[in-house]
């Protein structure tokens, strides 16, 4: 190693053989630096280290080919399970094939036995529509009677006393202006506004004004219904309705929701029907 000193002070450092320079023009050589390797040393140290790096680097090549061959093993596990999969699927489908087979041949020789036990001359016995023929005629039967009853039908409206009720059913209705109804003897008009006037309904012969939420309320009534124009009865009701008045419409109809009180269940079906027979437009809430 070299030493170049000025004033007893080191101003470089120079590998291998040791030369100290001082301030008199003197130069001392030292060949026996501790700490320092020699050449052949140098080479050995690299040369193990190259051994370690390709020792480090075999053990990494080992373990990629131990996972590579794991990979393949479970791959190849894969497939085979795949592949019993589908000869078990193959499997299960010819077994309903063949059984599907054996269906119809045992169908077809069926079919020739039967064939064969009825002779040339010999017919099978017609089939006979006398229960079919006897199931139209009663509902033939049941279409007239209902029709009878329907066209027969009719409510007669009378006053009824003051009660309390137990069954409120709501309805909107819509009743054309200035048209007369006749709503089982009562009468209904629904009177459209004269010039500076105002809505006005006539309930029975009462007349009451009309505004948009007001609330008109018809006194108790009591409905009768008959059929077979009037030769039986089928129920009688005693009821009270109130009509809230919603506006006119622009194809002249006064609508109004209308709230019929009654001491027994109406139903539905048989208010629609009566209140559209009498020119009501109707429709349940």
């Amino acid at each position: 190693m070299i030493f170049l000193v000025n004033e007893d002070k080191i101003i470089q450092k120079i590998p291998r053989k040791s030369i100290i320079i001082s301030s008199t023009p003197r130069i001392f050589i030292m060949t026996d630096v501790p700490g320092e390797l020699t050449d052949e040393e140098i080479l050995l140290r690299a040369e193990e280290i190259r051994k370690s790096q390709e020792a480090k680097k075999a053990e990494e090549l080992k373990k990629a080919e131990e996972i590579r061959l794991a990979e393949e093993a479970k791959k190849a596990e894969e497939l085979r399970k795949a592949e019993e999969i589908r000869q078990a699927e193959e499997a299960k489908k010819a077994e309903e094939l063949k059984k599907a087979e054996e269906l119809v041949k045992a169908e077809k020789e069926r079919k020739a036995r039967e064939a064969k036990s009825i002779g040339p001359d010999e017919k099978k016995p017609a089939k006979s529509h006398k229960g079919l023929k006897i199931f139209g005629i009663i509902l033939l039967l049941i279409i007239i009677f209902a029709g009878v009853v329907l066209i027969s039908a009719d409510v007669t409206i009378t006053a009824g006393t003051d009660k309390s009720y137990g069954y409120d059913t709501t309805y909107n209705v819509w009743i054309p202006l200035d048209k007369e109804l006749n709503i089982g003897g009562y009468k209904v008009i629904a009177l459209s506004p004269s010039s500076g006037g105002s809505m006005m309904i006539s309930l029975g012969g009462v007349t009451y004004p009309l505004e948009v939420n007001t609330v008109t309320n018809v006194p108790d009534q009591t409905g009768t219904l008959t059929i077979f124009w009037g030769k039986v009865t089928v129920m009688k009701v005693q009821y009270e309705v109130a009509l809230t008045y919603l506006g006119n419409t622009n194809d002249n109809q006064a609508a109004f929701r209308m709230l019929i009180s009654s001491d027994r269940q109406l139903p539905e079906f048989l208010i629609s029907l009566f209140l559209s027979s009498s020119g009501v437009k109707v429709q349940s809430v």
